[in-house]
């Protein structure tokens, strides 16, 4: 009889064991692989590509340089980390507007693509692509 109770005490504990140490499924902070500068183009769906640079900042700053008008445009703003995408806000020094865009990145973290909108809105007429 006690040995049938130890024995039964001991798989109770096995399976405890198995339980406790099972894997821990949290996300994965990708902030640190999206950080850095982002090389690519944006076009009006159907329209010439022009180049810009993304620029994903520690903190949550935002830039962008960009071929917008004949002169290099620079934009400042805000991004957001998704768990396989991020957004940003900004808005360009020279007066031309506040845009938002929203990109899905490769399983690699090397390619983004998505779509740019006006104001806070991050759908529209224009699409990207950018590689780091």
């Amino acid at each position: 009889m006690k040995t049938r109770i130890l024995q039964q005490l001991l798989g109770l504990t096995a399976l405890l064991l198995i339980i406790s140490c099972s894997k821990n499924d949290t996300v994965p902070n990708n902030t640190n692989v999206i950080e850095g500068k982002w090389s690519g183009g944006y076009s009006f769906i159907g329209g010439p590509v022009h180049f810009f640079i993304l620029n994903f900042k520690l903190g949550g700053a935002f830039s962008v340089d960009s071929s917008l008008t004949a002169a290099n445009s620079l934009a400042t703003g805000t991004w957001i980390p998704g768990a396989d995408s991020a957004r940003a806000t900004y808005t360009y020094s020279d007066g031309s507007g506040t845009y938002s865009l929203a990109g899905k990145y490769s399983a690699d973290f090397k390619n983004m693509n998505g779509t740019i909108g006006n104001g806070t809105n991050t759908a529209g007429a224009w699409v990207f692509s950018v590689t780091k």
